[in-house]
């Protein structure tokens, strides 16, 4: 199955006022991540932006509980077709909990002048260990650079479909080098 027919799949086992259009899957080697656009029931109303967060959070909280034996279900179904754990978030406006998903651990190499950063975030309270210092550092860049990074994931995307649409074939021998005429 690929991200669409997922989607497809999804979307026509959950209820259909749940939706706001079809869910956003991404699949990884490790994992299959369903994001569910929620129908905005807040829309229209003349809330400050923090208050339109937090009741979206809250309805986002709700929505989670109501659909969690339906979701499940189909997360054991999709993890028996695709081979990997599937995680589920909401979208509703702007605001998106992503639940369920796994952490991996990830090894890296530090100079001392970034342990020297992870340690701050650290001692001031930021972090309780440089490992969630580094996940704060990610998320950080992640949403100072939000827009770069869509371009990129953009870019990524066309080079992958033009990928695929090569077509390799065996050759007996090497390939023939048309001449230059002078």
């Amino acid at each position: 199955m690929d991200t669409s027919q997922i989607a497809q799949w999804v979307n026509e086992r959950l209820p259909g006022s749940l939706l706001a259009g079809l869910p956003q899957v991404a699949l990884y080697d490790d994992e299959a991540v369903i994001m569910l656009p929620l129908a905005d029931e807040l829309a229209g109303n003349e809330l400050d932006a923090d208050t339109r967060r937090q009741a979206a959070y809250q309805r986002i909280a709700q929505r989670r509980e109501e659909t969690r034996p339906v979701r499940m279900k189909l997360a054991r179904e999709l993890q028996k077709q695709l081979g990997v754990p599937v995680a589920w978030g909401m979208r509703l406006g702007e605001s998106e909990a992503l639940f369920t998903s796994r952490s991996a651990p990830v090894m890296t190499r530090l100079g001392r002048a970034e342990r020297d950063v992870l340690d701050t975030l650290v001692a001031a309270g930021v972090a309780d260990t440089r490992s969630s210092a580094l996940a704060y550092a990610v998320r950080a860049f992640a949403a100072e650079h939000a827009e770069w990074l869509a371009e990129v994931r953009s870019a990524i995307a066309q080079v992958d479909q033009v990928r695929a649409r090569l077509k390799l074939t065996r050759r007996a021998g090497a390939p023939t080098v048309p001449e230059h005429e002078e």
